[in-house]
Protein backbone atom coordinates (compact mmCIF):
# COMPACT_ATOMS: atom_id res chain seq x y z
CA UNK A 1 0.00 0.00 0.00
CA UNK A 2 1.43 3.08 -0.71
CA UNK A 3 2.46 5.64 1.91
CA UNK A 4 2.83 9.74 2.32
CA UNK A 5 6.24 10.23 2.66
CA UNK A 6 8.51 13.42 2.41
CA UNK A 7 11.42 14.66 0.20
CA UNK A 8 14.02 16.59 1.51
CA UNK A 9 15.20 19.81 -0.48
CA UNK A 10 19.16 18.14 -0.21
CA UNK A 11 17.75 15.67 -2.36
CA UNK A 12 17.93 18.19 -5.51
CA UNK A 13 21.70 18.51 -4.72
CA UNK A 14 23.05 15.50 -3.95
CA UNK A 15 26.10 14.48 -6.32
CA UNK A 16 25.40 11.12 -6.87
CA UNK A 17 21.31 11.42 -7.53
CA UNK A 18 22.19 14.37 -9.84
CA UNK A 19 24.35 11.83 -12.23
CA UNK A 20 21.90 9.39 -12.51
CA UNK A 21 19.33 9.87 -15.67
CA UNK A 22 16.08 11.73 -14.86
CA UNK A 23 13.83 8.99 -15.04
CA UNK A 24 15.90 6.78 -12.39
CA UNK A 25 15.52 10.15 -10.01
CA UNK A 26 11.64 10.05 -10.25
CA UNK A 27 11.70 5.85 -9.65
CA UNK A 28 14.25 6.78 -6.96
CA UNK A 29 11.39 9.10 -5.18
CA UNK A 30 8.62 6.58 -5.83
CA UNK A 31 10.69 3.98 -4.43
CA UNK A 32 9.73 6.22 -0.59
CA UNK A 33 6.16 5.70 -1.65
CA UNK A 34 6.12 1.78 -2.22
CA UNK A 35 8.36 0.94 0.78
CA UNK A 36 7.11 0.05 4.30
CA UNK A 37 8.33 1.57 7.07
CA UNK A 38 11.38 -0.60 7.07
CA UNK A 39 12.42 0.99 3.98
CA UNK A 40 11.07 -2.57 2.12
CA UNK A 41 9.18 -3.22 -0.88
CA UNK A 42 8.35 -5.59 -4.05
CA UNK A 43 11.06 -5.14 -6.68
CA UNK A 44 10.19 -6.77 -10.17
CA UNK A 45 9.78 -5.04 -13.41
CA UNK A 46 6.27 -5.27 -13.76
CA UNK A 47 5.01 -3.94 -10.40
CA UNK A 48 7.45 -1.26 -9.81
CA UNK A 49 5.80 -0.23 -13.38
CA UNK A 50 2.46 -0.72 -12.58
CA UNK A 51 3.06 1.43 -9.10
CA UNK A 52 5.36 4.18 -10.55
CA UNK A 53 4.83 4.73 -14.03
CA UNK A 54 1.33 3.43 -15.09
CA UNK A 55 0.77 6.09 -17.77
CA UNK A 56 3.88 5.92 -19.33
CA UNK A 57 3.45 4.26 -22.16
CA UNK A 58 6.49 5.40 -23.93
CA UNK A 59 8.03 3.12 -20.87
CA UNK A 60 8.39 -0.37 -21.02
CA UNK A 61 8.79 -2.89 -18.69
CA UNK A 62 12.42 -3.44 -19.75
CA UNK A 63 13.14 0.64 -19.62
CA UNK A 64 12.09 0.25 -16.38
CA UNK A 65 14.49 -2.52 -15.55
CA UNK A 66 17.20 -0.32 -17.04
CA UNK A 67 16.06 2.27 -14.24
CA UNK A 68 16.11 0.05 -11.55
CA UNK A 69 19.59 -1.11 -12.20
CA UNK A 70 20.73 2.45 -11.84
CA UNK A 71 19.66 2.65 -8.33
CA UNK A 72 20.91 -0.70 -7.74
CA UNK A 73 24.33 0.00 -9.57
CA UNK A 74 24.88 3.65 -7.54
CA UNK A 75 23.94 1.40 -3.79
CA UNK A 76 21.38 3.11 -3.39
CA UNK A 77 18.90 0.55 -3.54
CA UNK A 78 19.56 -3.03 -2.56
CA UNK A 79 17.93 -5.94 -4.34
CA UNK A 80 17.55 -9.64 -2.38
CA UNK A 81 15.59 -13.25 -2.74
CA UNK A 82 13.45 -13.89 0.45
CA UNK A 83 10.77 -15.29 1.59
CA UNK A 84 9.65 -18.97 1.11
CA UNK A 85 8.27 -17.92 -2.37
CA UNK A 86 11.79 -16.71 -3.24
CA UNK A 87 10.27 -13.15 -4.16
CA UNK A 88 12.01 -10.42 -5.57
CA UNK A 89 12.42 -7.96 -2.91
CA UNK A 90 14.24 -4.19 -2.24
CA UNK A 91 15.60 -2.00 0.74
CA UNK A 92 16.23 1.21 0.29
CA UNK A 93 19.30 1.57 1.53
CA UNK A 94 19.16 4.85 3.63
CA UNK A 95 16.01 4.90 3.97
CA UNK A 96 15.47 5.50 7.72
CA UNK A 97 17.78 8.95 6.51
CA UNK A 98 15.32 9.89 4.09
CA UNK A 99 11.96 9.68 6.26
CA UNK A 100 11.34 10.36 9.67
CA UNK A 101 8.72 7.42 10.44
CA UNK A 102 6.15 8.19 13.04
CA UNK A 103 4.60 5.66 15.16
CA UNK A 104 6.14 2.56 12.62
CA UNK A 105 4.06 0.01 11.60
CA UNK A 106 5.63 -3.81 11.91
CA UNK A 107 6.52 -5.10 8.48
CA UNK A 108 5.19 -7.63 6.46
CA UNK A 109 7.47 -8.18 4.04
CA UNK A 110 10.51 -10.56 4.63
CA UNK A 111 14.11 -8.58 5.48
CA UNK A 112 17.56 -9.65 4.10
CA UNK A 113 19.15 -12.30 6.30
CA UNK A 114 22.30 -11.31 7.91
CA UNK A 115 23.24 -14.90 6.76
CA UNK A 116 24.71 -13.41 3.56
CA UNK A 117 28.23 -11.25 3.13
CA UNK A 118 26.71 -9.00 0.65
CA UNK A 119 24.07 -8.14 3.38
CA UNK A 120 26.65 -7.36 6.53
CA UNK A 121 28.29 -5.45 3.48
CA UNK A 122 25.35 -3.60 2.91
CA UNK A 123 24.63 -2.61 6.38
CA UNK A 124 28.69 -1.10 6.12
CA UNK A 125 28.10 0.89 3.67
CA UNK A 126 24.77 2.41 5.26
CA UNK A 127 26.64 2.81 8.57
CA UNK A 128 29.56 4.57 6.69
CA UNK A 129 32.18 1.41 7.63
CA UNK A 130 31.39 3.12 11.63
CA UNK A 131 30.96 0.84 14.38
CA UNK A 132 27.92 1.92 16.00
CA UNK A 133 28.74 0.59 19.65
CA UNK A 134 32.06 1.47 19.75
CA UNK A 135 32.30 4.24 16.99
CA UNK A 136 35.55 3.08 15.40
CA UNK A 137 36.55 2.39 11.67
CA UNK A 138 35.87 -1.09 10.68
CA UNK A 139 38.42 -2.39 7.77
CA UNK A 140 37.15 -3.18 4.31
CA UNK A 141 38.58 -6.45 3.68
CA UNK A 142 40.10 -9.00 6.08
CA UNK A 143 42.68 -8.22 8.21
CA UNK A 144 44.22 -10.80 10.84
CA UNK A 145 42.84 -9.47 13.68
CA UNK A 146 39.43 -11.12 13.62
CA UNK A 147 37.95 -9.23 16.16
CA UNK A 148 37.96 -5.92 13.83
CA UNK A 149 36.27 -7.42 10.79
CA UNK A 150 32.78 -6.91 10.24
CA UNK A 151 29.61 -8.18 11.83
CA UNK A 152 26.02 -7.31 12.33
CA UNK A 153 24.22 -6.42 15.91
CA UNK A 154 20.76 -6.68 16.61
CA UNK A 155 19.57 -3.76 18.48
CA UNK A 156 16.79 -5.85 20.07
CA UNK A 157 18.65 -9.96 20.01
CA UNK A 158 17.13 -12.26 18.38
CA UNK A 159 16.29 -14.38 21.48
CA UNK A 160 14.13 -11.53 22.85
CA UNK A 161 12.19 -11.21 19.31
CA UNK A 162 14.29 -9.20 17.68
CA UNK A 163 14.45 -9.87 13.74
CA UNK A 164 16.91 -9.21 10.78
CA UNK A 165 14.66 -5.90 9.59
CA UNK A 166 16.88 -3.12 8.81
CA UNK A 167 15.79 -1.12 11.38
CA UNK A 168 17.34 -3.65 14.08
CA UNK A 169 20.14 -4.17 12.53
CA UNK A 170 23.30 -2.20 12.56
CA UNK A 171 27.00 -2.53 11.59
CA UNK A 172 29.96 -3.02 14.79
CA UNK A 173 33.08 -5.07 14.84
CA UNK A 174 33.16 -8.69 15.75
CA UNK A 175 35.03 -7.84 19.27
CA UNK A 176 31.56 -5.24 19.89
CA UNK A 177 29.21 -7.93 18.88
CA UNK A 178 30.86 -10.26 21.05
CA UNK A 179 30.96 -8.32 24.09
CA UNK A 180 27.58 -6.65 23.69
CA UNK A 181 26.52 -10.37 23.88
CA UNK A 182 28.36 -10.35 27.41
CA UNK A 183 26.84 -6.94 28.93
CA UNK A 184 23.74 -7.68 31.25
CA UNK A 185 20.92 -5.76 29.50
CA UNK A 186 20.68 -2.03 30.71
CA UNK A 187 24.00 -1.32 31.44
CA UNK A 188 26.44 0.60 29.77
CA UNK A 189 28.44 -0.80 27.08
CA UNK A 190 31.97 -0.69 27.50
CA UNK A 191 34.34 -0.98 24.49
CA UNK A 192 36.27 -4.44 24.88
CA UNK A 193 40.01 -4.61 25.25
CA UNK A 194 40.15 -6.47 21.65
CA UNK A 195 39.95 -3.30 20.43
CA UNK A 196 43.77 -2.75 20.75
CA UNK A 197 45.34 -2.03 17.73
CA UNK A 198 42.69 -1.33 15.78
CA UNK A 199 44.14 1.57 13.34
CA UNK A 200 47.22 -1.17 12.46
CA UNK A 201 44.18 -3.39 11.16
CA UNK A 202 42.85 -0.34 9.12
CA UNK A 203 46.55 0.39 7.79
CA UNK A 204 46.90 -3.30 6.81
CA UNK A 205 43.18 -3.42 5.19
CA UNK A 206 44.16 -0.23 3.52
CA UNK A 207 47.82 -1.35 2.36
CA UNK A 208 46.00 -4.65 1.13
CA UNK A 209 43.79 -2.83 -0.89
CA UNK A 210 46.89 -0.78 -2.95
CA UNK A 211 48.26 -4.56 -3.58
CA UNK A 212 45.37 -5.72 -5.01
CA UNK A 213 44.89 -2.00 -7.73
CA UNK A 214 48.43 -2.60 -8.23
CA UNK A 215 48.32 -6.40 -8.98
CA UNK A 216 45.03 -6.53 -11.25
CA UNK A 217 47.16 -2.82 -13.09
CA UNK A 218 50.34 -4.66 -13.74
CA UNK A 219 48.57 -8.26 -14.27
CA UNK A 220 45.05 -7.70 -16.35
CA UNK A 221 45.34 -11.61 -17.26
CA UNK A 222 45.54 -12.68 -14.19
CA UNK A 223 43.77 -10.20 -12.31
CA UNK A 224 43.47 -10.73 -7.75
CA UNK A 225 40.61 -9.81 -5.90
CA UNK A 226 40.62 -8.53 -2.03
CA UNK A 227 39.36 -11.29 0.26
CA UNK A 228 36.14 -10.57 1.20
CA UNK A 229 35.15 -9.94 4.88
CA UNK A 230 32.86 -13.00 4.18
CA UNK A 231 32.00 -16.45 2.73
CA UNK A 232 30.82 -17.32 -0.70
CA UNK A 233 27.41 -15.74 -2.08
CA UNK A 234 24.64 -16.93 -0.62
CA UNK A 235 21.06 -16.09 -0.79
CA UNK A 236 18.95 -14.20 1.59
CA UNK A 237 18.48 -18.03 4.00
CA UNK A 238 21.91 -18.88 3.32
CA UNK A 239 21.76 -21.28 0.00
CA UNK A 240 23.85 -21.11 -2.65
CA UNK A 241 21.92 -19.41 -5.84
CA UNK A 242 22.71 -18.23 -9.79
CA UNK A 243 24.16 -14.91 -10.31
CA UNK A 244 20.26 -13.93 -11.91
CA UNK A 245 19.45 -14.01 -8.40
CA UNK A 246 22.79 -12.46 -6.51
CA UNK A 247 22.32 -9.49 -4.44
CA UNK A 248 25.05 -7.18 -5.28
CA UNK A 249 26.67 -9.36 -8.02
CA UNK A 250 29.66 -9.61 -6.51
CA UNK A 251 30.02 -5.71 -5.88
CA UNK A 252 31.13 -3.92 -2.73
CA UNK A 253 34.37 -6.05 -3.14
CA UNK A 254 37.77 -4.34 -3.16
CA UNK A 255 37.83 -5.00 -6.89
CA UNK A 256 34.28 -4.56 -7.81
CA UNK A 257 34.59 -1.17 -5.70
CA UNK A 258 37.97 -0.05 -7.68
CA UNK A 259 36.35 1.22 -10.55
CA UNK A 260 32.53 1.61 -9.39
CA UNK A 261 31.27 4.87 -9.44
CA UNK A 262 34.83 6.39 -10.23
CA UNK A 263 35.21 9.08 -13.08
CA UNK A 264 36.91 8.91 -16.16
CA UNK A 265 39.89 11.00 -16.96
CA UNK A 266 39.14 14.29 -18.77
CA UNK A 267 40.44 15.15 -22.26
CA UNK A 268 43.32 18.15 -22.81
CA UNK A 269 46.30 19.29 -21.11
CA UNK A 270 46.85 20.12 -17.87
CA UNK A 271 50.05 20.11 -17.85
CA UNK A 272 49.45 24.15 -15.57
CA UNK A 273 48.25 22.63 -12.56
CA UNK A 274 50.81 21.57 -10.15
CA UNK A 275 50.65 17.39 -9.25
CA UNK A 276 52.16 15.68 -6.81
CA UNK A 277 54.36 12.94 -8.43
CA UNK A 278 55.89 9.89 -6.64
CA UNK A 279 59.03 10.01 -4.96
CA UNK A 280 60.27 7.63 -2.78
CA UNK A 281 58.70 5.02 -1.20
CA UNK A 282 55.21 6.49 -0.47
CA UNK A 283 52.78 6.28 -2.64
CA UNK A 284 51.48 9.40 -4.71
CA UNK A 285 48.08 8.61 -3.31
CA UNK A 286 49.15 9.70 0.13
CA UNK A 287 51.17 12.26 -0.85
CA UNK A 288 48.36 13.55 -2.89
CA UNK A 289 45.95 13.52 -0.23
CA UNK A 290 48.40 15.24 2.47
CA UNK A 291 48.69 17.96 0.18
CA UNK A 292 45.11 18.55 -0.35
CA UNK A 293 44.52 18.12 3.38
CA UNK A 294 47.73 20.61 4.20
CA UNK A 295 46.08 22.98 1.68
CA UNK A 296 42.05 22.73 2.14
CA UNK A 297 41.74 21.33 5.47
CA UNK A 298 41.18 24.27 7.26
CA UNK A 299 37.53 25.09 8.00
CA UNK A 300 36.24 22.25 6.04
CA UNK A 301 35.54 18.41 7.51
CA UNK A 302 37.71 16.47 4.84
CA UNK A 303 38.19 13.04 6.44
CA UNK A 304 41.78 11.96 5.58
CA UNK A 305 40.41 8.20 4.86
CA UNK A 306 37.62 9.48 2.20
CA UNK A 307 40.21 11.60 0.42
CA UNK A 308 42.71 9.15 0.44
CA UNK A 309 40.27 6.38 -0.74
CA UNK A 310 38.74 8.97 -3.64
CA UNK A 311 42.08 9.46 -4.95
CA UNK A 312 43.22 6.32 -5.11
CA UNK A 313 40.50 5.32 -7.33
CA UNK A 314 40.34 7.71 -9.35
CA UNK A 315 44.08 7.09 -10.23
CA UNK A 316 43.80 3.52 -10.30
CA UNK A 317 40.83 4.22 -12.72
CA UNK A 318 44.29 5.44 -15.34
CA UNK A 319 43.51 9.14 -14.78
CA UNK A 320 47.09 11.56 -14.87
CA UNK A 321 47.93 13.09 -11.49
CA UNK A 322 47.48 16.58 -12.96
CA UNK A 323 43.98 15.85 -14.07
CA UNK A 324 43.26 14.86 -11.06
CA UNK A 325 44.96 17.35 -9.15
CA UNK A 326 43.32 20.13 -10.96
CA UNK A 327 39.87 18.39 -10.42
CA UNK A 328 41.18 18.53 -6.59
CA UNK A 329 41.95 22.37 -6.64
CA UNK A 330 38.52 23.03 -7.89
CA UNK A 331 36.58 21.33 -5.19
CA UNK A 332 38.52 22.37 -1.93
CA UNK A 333 39.21 25.94 -3.32
CA UNK A 334 34.73 25.36 -3.00
CA UNK A 335 34.92 23.16 0.13
CA UNK A 336 32.76 20.54 -1.84
CA UNK A 337 33.24 17.30 -0.93
CA UNK A 338 36.00 14.69 -2.08
CA UNK A 339 33.88 12.06 -3.87
CA UNK A 340 33.47 10.41 -6.78
CA UNK A 341 30.54 12.22 -7.92
CA UNK A 342 32.13 15.17 -7.27
CA UNK A 343 35.03 14.79 -9.18
CA UNK A 344 32.95 13.80 -12.25
CA UNK A 345 31.66 17.36 -11.79
CA UNK A 346 35.02 18.92 -11.31
CA UNK A 347 36.21 17.03 -14.25
CA UNK A 348 33.37 17.87 -17.09
CA UNK A 349 34.20 22.02 -15.94
CA UNK A 350 37.84 20.79 -16.83
CA UNK A 351 36.73 19.57 -19.73
CA UNK A 352 34.71 22.59 -20.76
CA UNK A 353 37.51 24.85 -20.21
CA UNK A 354 40.09 23.01 -22.40
CA UNK A 355 37.33 22.64 -25.29
CA UNK A 356 37.18 26.37 -25.69
CA UNK A 357 40.86 27.03 -24.89
CA UNK A 358 41.47 27.38 -28.58
CA UNK A 359 38.04 29.36 -29.65
CA UNK A 360 39.27 32.80 -31.04
CA UNK A 361 37.04 35.60 -28.85
CA UNK A 362 35.24 38.00 -31.45
CA UNK A 363 35.28 41.94 -30.11
CA UNK A 364 31.81 41.11 -28.93
CA UNK A 365 32.76 38.76 -26.24
CA UNK A 366 30.94 35.88 -28.43
CA UNK A 367 32.68 32.47 -29.16
CA UNK A 368 32.74 30.69 -32.74
CA UNK A 369 32.54 26.87 -32.63
CA UNK A 370 33.43 24.27 -34.98
CA UNK A 371 34.27 25.40 -38.69
CA UNK A 372 33.51 29.07 -38.18
CA UNK A 373 36.73 28.85 -35.73
CA UNK A 374 38.83 27.26 -37.77
CA UNK A 375 38.75 29.80 -40.61
CA UNK A 376 38.54 32.52 -37.95
CA UNK A 377 42.56 30.95 -36.78
CA UNK A 378 43.18 30.76 -40.54
CA UNK A 379 42.76 34.23 -41.36
CA UNK A 380 44.26 34.98 -38.14
CA UNK A 381 47.31 33.69 -38.95
CA UNK A 382 47.25 35.18 -42.25
CA UNK A 383 46.59 38.58 -40.87
CA UNK A 384 49.71 37.74 -38.86
CA UNK A 385 51.86 37.16 -41.40
CA UNK A 386 50.73 39.78 -43.60
CA UNK A 387 51.67 42.49 -40.83
CA UNK A 388 55.17 40.37 -40.21
CA UNK A 389 56.37 41.14 -44.01
CA UNK A 390 55.54 37.14 -45.13
CA UNK A 391 53.54 36.24 -47.95
CA UNK A 392 49.67 37.15 -48.04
Amino acid sequence: MPRIRTVKPEFWEDELLGVLPRDARLLFIATFNMADDEGLLRWTPAYVKAQAFMYDDDLTVGDVGKLMQCLTDAGLVFPFIAGAARQQMAVVVNFRKHQRINRPQKSKLPPPSTGAWQVREMYARRDGWVCQLCGGEIPRALVVNDGHNLAVDHIRPVAAGGTDHPSNVRAVHQVCERGRRGTPGGEEFIPPAGLAGLEDSLNESLNRSREVREDSLNDPVNKSHAPSNFEAETDTRGENFSLNHSLTEGKGREQGRERKGTPPPPCGDLSGSPAVTQTGERAIEDRMSDAFLERYKTGNTYGQRQVRKTIADTLANGTQPNELWAALERLGAASKPVTAGTLQFAFSEIRRVAQTANVIALPSGQHLTGTDAKVAGWMAIAEQLRQNGGPA
